[in-house]
């Protein structure tokens, strides 16, 4: 369905559409919130508060709706959260989120709010978790303490609020619009069936190596190999996010190398690589994991288990954690390249092309764009283009030109869009912008 305009939301949409979404789950999940007039009201709070300053300092904070009862005083990282109880409650206003937040770190900490039928909502204390969930808005390997099954609301810049439930994302609203979960685009179909065949040809490198090797190994998921591109392509987006100057991604299909790297009527290219290993370093590291996971748990166990992603999250062998901080030092690396102006290059395999290209100011024009609303761009809304940077402008004139282009366009404000050309039309997605990540 497409429409010219679309109608802003507001903290009371918000509410609305967290007790639909949880609503279509499960029963338990339903109860774990408040009634939908007190889900309004904490929304409506956060949203005020984020609009504030104290002492010139953004106010950001995580806040749980949660019985401090619930959470044992004889816990803490990184086996549990401690619970800080204050001798008085204070009253849920902006003005007391506002004085509590810089002594709540937001990476650290979440302020703890209850509604105890009588007094109403009231601010009852502090929950410390400790910074380790971050890592896994970056595609972290670290392990973390998840939090309980409870409403979290994250405060992260004006006007911008993410609703969770305990750990898990529900639904963020920037910019007056309520989009899904950071990873939702990156589980779509055709996400899947775009990368699908690098994944195949990865998955037979190390069924190759397999067999050449001396001992038993653990048989691994084919959806490991998605699952960790998953988890780095977020960790480069946070790298560029965290820099505060904004940057781009243009991923081509292998066939479009070699025309990228010479004269081209789309892209000049200032900063050109040679073609050797170090730029197929992603790939080699990919299977290196993969390599390294399986004979890690053949070691350990029967050979015919089959391992993953939870597997890769549960090891202490340092050599696969010696992997993983290489993988993270490529996404640093290239999250650098974007620094300088122009964009990053690389393939469908994320093999390493160049950087610094300027996309041509001669190809044509895209006055209007899909904005979709769901991971597969089924339902979309038509916006016209003209209050858009030229970043972007250039991104939607390559994929207009080139229907077989991706480009990731991330905003000096931390905003992410995935544009590619779908259904007739160029269509950009923000499902990838994670509020939490772009702290």
């Amino acid at each position: 369905m497409a429409s010219e305009s679309q109608v802003r939301a507001y903290p009371r949409d918000l509410a609305s559409f967290v007790r639909d979404r949880l609503q279509t789950g499960s029963a338990v999940e339903c109860a774990l919130l408040p009634g939908l007039s007190v889900l309004e009201n904490i929304l409506s709070v956060c949203f005020q508060a984020s609009l504030l300053r104290e002492e010139e300092r953004p106010v950001r904070f995580r806040l749980i709706f949660l019985a401090p009862d619930r959470l044992s005083p004889n816990h803490g990282p990184l086996a549990g959260l401690h619970r800080l109880l204050f001798r008085d409650r204070l009253p849920f206003t902006e003005r007391e989120l506002r004085k509590l937040s810089p002594s709540v770190d937001f990476y650290g900490s979440l302020i703890g709010l209850w509604h105890d039928g009588k007094s109403g909502l009231s601010i009852w204390g502090i929950v410390h978790s400790g910074p380790r969930w971050a890592q896994s808005l970056h595609g972290g390997g670290k392990e973390f303490q998840p939090l309980p099954d409870a409403l979290v609301v994250s405060v992260t810049n004006p006007g911008r609020i993410t609703v969770s439930n305990g750990s898990t994302e529900i639904a963020t609203l920037n910019s007056g619009k309520i989009v899904g979960p950071s990873s939702a685009v990156f589980d779509s179909m055709w996400v899947r069936s775009a990368f699908g065949a690098i994944e195949d040809e990865e998955l037979a490198l190390h069924m190759e190596a397999r067999r050449h090797a001396k001992k038993p190994w653990a048989a691994v998921d084919p959806d490991f190999f998605r699952t960790i591109k998953k988890q780095i392509s977020m960790r480069l987006l946070g790298r560029i996010r965290s820099s505060r100057h904004g940057g781009a991604l243009i991923c081509i299909p292998d066939e479009l190398k070699e025309e990228f790297l010479s004269e081209n009527l789309y892209v000049k290219l200032k900063y050109r690589f040679v073609e050797e290993e170090p730029c197929k370093r992603f790939r080699t590291l990919i299977v290196k994991i993969a390599n390294a996971l399986a004979e890690f748990y053949g070691s350990l166990e029967a050979p015919k288990r089959t391992v993953g992603w939870t597997e890769y999250l549960a090891s202490k062998n340092q050599t696969l954690s010696k992997l993983d901080e290489s993988l993270f030092e490529w996404a640093h690396l290239v999250a650098g390249m974007t620094q300088v102006d122009g964009a990053v290059v690389i393939t469908q395999r994320l093999e390493l092309v160049g950087f610094g290209a300027q996309i041509s100011g001669k190809l044509e024009r895209v006055d209007a764009v899909a904005h979709a609303l769901d991971p597969e761009g089924w339902e979309i809304l038509q916006e016209q283009t003209d209050c858009v940077g030229s970043r972007h402008h250039s991104a939607y004139s390559l994929c207009n030109a080139l229907h077989n282009v991706v480009v990731v366009v991330v905003s000096q404000d931390g905003t992410a869009q995935l544009v590619r050309w779908n259904d007739g039309m160029v269509t950009v997605w923000e499902q990838l912008s994670s509020s939490l990540i772009e702290v």
